[in-house]
């Protein structure tokens, strides 16, 4: 599961939201410092952070911190998001390279790249590994990344035949399915999309991709499957007003997460959005909430970040 999307503001803030649903876990705030070492589970090599990092995971459930999510000090965001089984990672070790764990990237990411283009140049020096030849027994991890920096850039991060390969994203929204290409021309049924062919179609307002003709265009779907998270994401952001600063983007942001955060329930299954965040990647600033508590909490890197 999980939904995440990039929402502009007139004064050239950027917000990069998500849900993580879930089973329950217990997930949590969290500052790490410049310098920051821990452990890769999957053959022990010490890697030690170069960048300080604000973002939301798990402390105990794995042998170091389990981050899904955050923000670093120069404003790059990345997030992790379950991939419908369609992760392919490696399982040699290529000599030279970094081997990973898929819940260590984000970690990774975060603590050594300082921005997309950072980590499109860093991103083959790292394997995602399964956990045959691994020193600790880390399990399946069916996932695939989100990131964006202050430019506005999105990419989507995807394992595929061990390799990380790198998908620009003009859209601005991910969810779990495993062919994003197949997800835009999905979206082309509910709204004219213009030719995907930069960063921004509408450099009036970067939130919208399309003409704004939806005349004959069908309702957009309801439920909780990936595709009909990704159409209610990208339609709420298309037709929501541009937020004229952070503040108001908190606001609009957390209406369109009303929209796509999935209940818990008795008899569909046992996930659900355990949290609900966001980062705002000029003032490096987090935004979150968790499932049972009606306030949005607000964090932000201390003063001494090394």
């Amino acid at each position: 599961m999980c939904t995440s999307f990039q929402m502009h503001s007139r004064d050239g803030g950027l917000m990069f939201a998500r849900t993580m649903d879930w089973r329950a876990f217990e997930a949590s705030p969290m500052n790490l410092p410049r310098g920051y070492q821990w452990q890769s589970v999957y053959n022990g090599q010490t890697i030690e952070n170069t960048y300080a990092v604000l973002g939301v995971g798990a402390r105990k459930a794995r042998p170091h911190v389990d981050l899904s999510d955050g923000v670093n000090e120069f404003g790059l965001a990345a997030q992790k998001l379950t991939f419908s089984n369609h992760s392919e990672y490696a399982d040699e070790a290529v000599s030279g390279k970094i081997q990973l764990a898929g819940f260590e990237l984000v970690l990774w990411i975060l603590g050594n790249c300082r921005s997309v283009a950072d980590l499109r140049e860093k991103i083959s020096n790292v394997q995602l590994m399964t956990d045959l030849f691994s020193t600790y027994k880390f399990g399946r991890n069916d996932l695939h990344f989100s990131a964006t920096d202050p430019t506005g850039m999105m990419v989507n991060i995807e394992p595929r035949g061990g390799q990380l390969v790198i998908i620009d994203n003009p859209v601005g929204v991910v969810t779990n399915a495993p062919k994003f290409e197949r997800e835009v021309e999905k979206l082309a049924t509910y709204m004219d999309i213009k030719p995907l062919t930069s960063l921004s179609v509408n450099s009036s307002n970067p939130n919208r991709i399309s003409s704004g003709n939806f005349s004959g265009k069908p309702v957009f779907p309801g439920g909780f499957t990936p595709t009909s998270r990704f159409m209610r994401a990208a339609i709420f952001k298309e037709r929501a007003i541009f937020p004229a600063d952070e503040q108001e983007n908190v606001i609009e942001t957390w209406h369109i997460l009303d929209g796509v955060t999935v209940p818990k329930s008795e008899g569909r299954s046992d996930t659900y959005t355990i949290y609900r965040s966001a980062v705002a990647v000029d003032s490096r600033t987090l935004y979150f909430q968790r499932y049972d508590d009606l306030g949005v909490s607000t964090f932000q890197f201390p003063e001494k970040i090394g």
